[in-house]
């Protein structure tokens, strides 16, 4: 393997606007190439241990044979690490359709699902949906018009609110956020 097929690795990653069809078989091809480098000293080393005269002369082949090994680790770490984030942004944002997924080798399909499965049970642990999009508030105070009966509230000043249906408030806007999303109350 030379050092242009492992790149195939990650220029196929920024060639392709979503993501490439998983490359099993170059990525186990860096695998094996690893491993042969790690024969490859081993071999060397019982050699030098035989023959000491030989060290100073294999210490260079020695040294780029394990930073052979560290460059291909490195390339396979950003490949996955690369497909992992493209897969875990596609799902925050829903855009991670089918087509896409055919895309996904089975062991990212396998993650997907146990990504799906731990975000699913963190959002029932908190109550919240933690795929929205969190933005800063634009002001602090908002004018409201309650849709629902809510009934009286505590804000965090600790005033009281009555939020009867078709009443109007200026109220701070992290008092009442979880109504806005709930769609109980609209801002005005």
């Amino acid at each position: 393997m030379d050092f242009q097929d492992r790149n195939k690795l990650l220029l196929d990653l920024k060639s392709s606007p979503f993501l490439p069809v998983y490359n099993e078989e170059l990525y186990k091809n860096c695998i094996k190439y690893a491993q042969a480098c790690i024969q490859d000293i081993k071999h060397t080393t019982i050699q030098v241990n035989q023959n000491p005269d030989l060290d100073s002369k294999v210490k260079p082949y020695m040294n780029l044979k394990f930073k052979d090994i560290g460059r291909t680790k490195r390339i396979q770490l950003a490949y996955l690490n690369h497909r992992i984030e493209k897969i875990q942004d596609t799902y925050f944002n829903n855009t991670l359709s089918n087509e896409k997924q055919q895309y996904l080798g089975d062991a990212e399909k396998k993650y997907l699902n146990e990504f799906e499965k731990l975000v699913k049970s963190y959002e029932r642990e908190i109550g919240d949906d933690v795929s929205v999009k969190i933005l800063p508030p634009s002001e602090v105070f908002i004018q409201i018009r309650v849709l629902k009966d809510i009934g009286k509230i505590v804000t965090n000043d600790g005033q009281i609110l009555d939020l009867t249906p078709n009443t109007q408030h200026y109220v701070k806007r992290s008092d009442v956020q979880k109504f806005l999303q709930d769609g109980k109350v609209i801002k005005i």
